[in-house]
Protein backbone atom coordinates (compact mmCIF):
# COMPACT_ATOMS: atom_id res chain seq x y z
CA UNK A 1 0.00 0.00 0.00
CA UNK A 2 2.56 2.66 0.68
CA UNK A 3 4.60 1.74 -2.06
CA UNK A 4 1.25 2.91 -4.31
CA UNK A 5 1.68 6.16 -2.09
CA UNK A 6 4.85 6.76 -2.85
CA UNK A 7 4.04 6.56 -6.71
CA UNK A 8 1.27 8.43 -6.55
CA UNK A 9 3.48 11.36 -4.59
CA UNK A 10 6.14 10.89 -7.03
CA UNK A 11 3.78 11.02 -10.06
CA UNK A 12 2.36 14.31 -8.42
CA UNK A 13 6.09 15.78 -7.99
CA UNK A 14 7.20 15.23 -11.60
CA UNK A 15 3.70 16.84 -12.63
CA UNK A 16 4.44 20.02 -10.74
CA UNK A 17 8.07 20.42 -11.76
CA UNK A 18 7.00 19.64 -15.43
CA UNK A 19 4.22 22.44 -15.22
CA UNK A 20 6.46 24.33 -13.72
CA UNK A 21 9.21 24.09 -16.58
CA UNK A 22 6.75 24.66 -19.22
CA UNK A 23 5.83 28.03 -17.10
CA UNK A 24 9.47 29.48 -17.63
CA UNK A 25 9.73 27.96 -21.19
CA UNK A 26 6.57 29.45 -22.68
CA UNK A 27 5.30 31.85 -20.03
CA UNK A 28 6.39 35.32 -21.72
CA UNK A 29 4.71 38.31 -20.38
CA UNK A 30 3.48 39.85 -23.38
CA UNK A 31 1.19 42.36 -24.60
CA UNK A 32 -0.48 43.88 -27.67
CA UNK A 33 -0.04 47.57 -28.75
CA UNK A 34 -2.44 49.14 -31.49
CA UNK A 35 -0.16 50.48 -34.08
CA UNK A 36 -2.49 50.77 -37.08
CA UNK A 37 -5.84 50.14 -38.90
CA UNK A 38 -6.35 49.90 -42.13
CA UNK A 39 -9.40 50.25 -44.19
CA UNK A 40 -9.35 49.67 -47.31
CA UNK A 41 -11.79 48.62 -50.46
CA UNK A 42 -10.99 46.10 -53.17
CA UNK A 43 -12.36 45.75 -56.89
CA UNK A 44 -13.35 42.90 -58.88
CA UNK A 45 -12.27 39.88 -57.93
CA UNK A 46 -10.50 37.85 -60.58
CA UNK A 47 -10.10 34.21 -60.94
CA UNK A 48 -6.54 33.28 -62.52
CA UNK A 49 -7.21 29.31 -61.61
CA UNK A 50 -5.63 26.25 -60.03
CA UNK A 51 -2.40 26.38 -58.00
CA UNK A 52 -1.57 22.78 -56.29
CA UNK A 53 -5.41 21.41 -55.77
CA UNK A 54 -6.79 24.99 -54.67
CA UNK A 55 -8.21 27.84 -56.47
CA UNK A 56 -6.58 31.30 -56.27
CA UNK A 57 -8.12 34.50 -56.29
CA UNK A 58 -6.68 37.89 -57.34
CA UNK A 59 -8.34 40.69 -55.12
CA UNK A 60 -7.42 44.34 -56.25
CA UNK A 61 -7.41 47.29 -53.44
CA UNK A 62 -9.14 50.12 -54.63
CA UNK A 63 -8.60 53.15 -52.01
CA UNK A 64 -8.27 53.17 -48.22
CA UNK A 65 -6.94 54.97 -45.32
CA UNK A 66 -4.71 54.75 -42.56
CA UNK A 67 -5.04 55.64 -38.77
CA UNK A 68 -2.63 54.87 -35.95
CA UNK A 69 1.12 55.94 -35.25
CA UNK A 70 0.60 57.90 -38.74
CA UNK A 71 -2.35 58.43 -40.72
CA UNK A 72 -3.08 58.17 -44.49
CA UNK A 73 -4.12 56.44 -47.68
CA UNK A 74 -3.95 52.84 -48.90
CA UNK A 75 -2.62 53.33 -52.69
CA UNK A 76 -4.55 51.89 -55.82
CA UNK A 77 -1.49 49.55 -56.01
CA UNK A 78 -1.42 45.48 -54.70
CA UNK A 79 -4.23 43.29 -53.72
CA UNK A 80 -4.57 39.83 -51.99
CA UNK A 81 -4.06 36.82 -53.81
CA UNK A 82 -5.19 33.52 -51.75
CA UNK A 83 -5.47 30.59 -52.49
CA UNK A 84 -8.16 28.43 -50.93
CA UNK A 85 -10.46 25.54 -50.47
CA UNK A 86 -13.86 24.96 -49.79
CA UNK A 87 -15.56 22.41 -47.27
CA UNK A 88 -18.99 22.08 -46.72
CA UNK A 89 -20.17 26.04 -46.98
CA UNK A 90 -16.68 27.57 -45.77
CA UNK A 91 -13.49 29.02 -47.74
CA UNK A 92 -10.34 28.39 -46.10
CA UNK A 93 -7.89 30.61 -47.54
CA UNK A 94 -4.70 31.38 -46.86
CA UNK A 95 -3.88 35.15 -47.32
CA UNK A 96 -0.81 36.84 -49.30
CA UNK A 97 -1.56 40.68 -49.17
CA UNK A 98 0.41 43.04 -50.82
CA UNK A 99 0.15 46.83 -50.10
CA UNK A 100 1.27 50.21 -50.19
CA UNK A 101 0.51 52.69 -47.98
CA UNK A 102 1.32 57.07 -48.54
CA UNK A 103 1.08 58.62 -45.22
CA UNK A 104 0.13 62.56 -44.73
CA UNK A 105 3.24 63.43 -44.64
CA UNK A 106 4.45 62.01 -48.44
CA UNK A 107 6.33 58.53 -47.17
CA UNK A 108 5.49 55.18 -48.83
CA UNK A 109 5.19 52.00 -46.63
CA UNK A 110 5.06 48.85 -48.69
CA UNK A 111 3.55 45.77 -46.36
CA UNK A 112 3.30 42.24 -46.70
CA UNK A 113 0.86 40.07 -44.96
CA UNK A 114 0.36 36.67 -45.25
CA UNK A 115 -2.83 34.66 -42.77
CA UNK A 116 -5.63 32.90 -42.74
CA UNK A 117 -9.61 34.00 -43.22
CA UNK A 118 -11.85 31.00 -42.64
CA UNK A 119 -15.01 32.79 -44.94
CA UNK A 120 -19.15 31.19 -44.42
CA UNK A 121 -20.10 31.72 -48.38
CA UNK A 122 -23.77 31.68 -47.19
CA UNK A 123 -23.50 34.24 -44.64
CA UNK A 124 -20.03 35.93 -45.59
CA UNK A 125 -19.16 36.15 -41.75
CA UNK A 126 -15.38 35.72 -41.29
CA UNK A 127 -15.05 33.20 -38.44
CA UNK A 128 -11.33 33.81 -38.41
CA UNK A 129 -9.58 36.53 -40.38
CA UNK A 130 -5.99 36.77 -38.70
CA UNK A 131 -2.41 37.92 -40.40
CA UNK A 132 1.30 38.44 -39.38
CA UNK A 133 1.98 41.66 -41.06
CA UNK A 134 5.82 43.15 -42.19
CA UNK A 135 6.68 46.93 -42.96
CA UNK A 136 9.38 47.83 -45.80
CA UNK A 137 10.00 51.85 -45.52
CA UNK A 138 13.08 54.30 -47.24
CA UNK A 139 11.51 56.91 -44.48
CA UNK A 140 13.59 58.20 -42.10
CA UNK A 141 10.95 58.92 -40.21
CA UNK A 142 9.69 55.77 -39.99
CA UNK A 143 12.51 53.44 -40.21
CA UNK A 144 11.52 51.83 -37.16
CA UNK A 145 8.61 49.92 -39.31
CA UNK A 146 11.44 48.11 -40.89
CA UNK A 147 11.96 45.90 -37.49
CA UNK A 148 8.59 45.32 -36.70
CA UNK A 149 6.55 42.39 -37.15
CA UNK A 150 2.57 43.04 -36.36
CA UNK A 151 -0.19 40.90 -35.65
CA UNK A 152 -3.75 42.00 -37.14
CA UNK A 153 -7.33 40.69 -36.70
CA UNK A 154 -9.23 41.83 -39.90
CA UNK A 155 -12.85 42.25 -40.14
CA UNK A 156 -15.45 43.17 -43.37
CA UNK A 157 -17.21 46.43 -42.48
CA UNK A 158 -20.94 46.60 -42.58
CA UNK A 159 -22.69 47.32 -46.27
CA UNK A 160 -23.04 50.61 -47.23
CA UNK A 161 -19.53 51.37 -45.19
CA UNK A 162 -17.15 53.34 -47.40
CA UNK A 163 -14.62 50.63 -47.12
CA UNK A 164 -15.19 46.84 -47.12
CA UNK A 165 -12.80 45.73 -44.54
CA UNK A 166 -10.53 46.68 -41.86
CA UNK A 167 -7.56 45.30 -40.36
CA UNK A 168 -6.49 46.17 -37.34
CA UNK A 169 -2.62 45.32 -36.09
CA UNK A 170 -0.73 45.28 -32.66
CA UNK A 171 3.11 45.02 -32.20
CA UNK A 172 4.08 42.34 -29.71
CA UNK A 173 5.79 43.70 -26.66
CA UNK A 174 7.62 42.11 -23.74
CA UNK A 175 6.39 43.46 -20.66
CA UNK A 176 8.68 44.02 -18.05
CA UNK A 177 8.86 40.80 -15.01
Amino acid sequence: MTHNYKSIKIKKLLFFLCSLSMTFLFGQNVAGEHILTIKASTGDYSDPGKFLNLQTLYVPYTKGEVSGIFKGEVLPIGGDIPDYFEKEGVWYMELDIDMILLTEDNEKVYCKATGVLNLTLETFQAEKFQTHWRFRTSSKKYNFLNELMGVGFGKFLPEGSEYTLQHDIYKIIKKSS
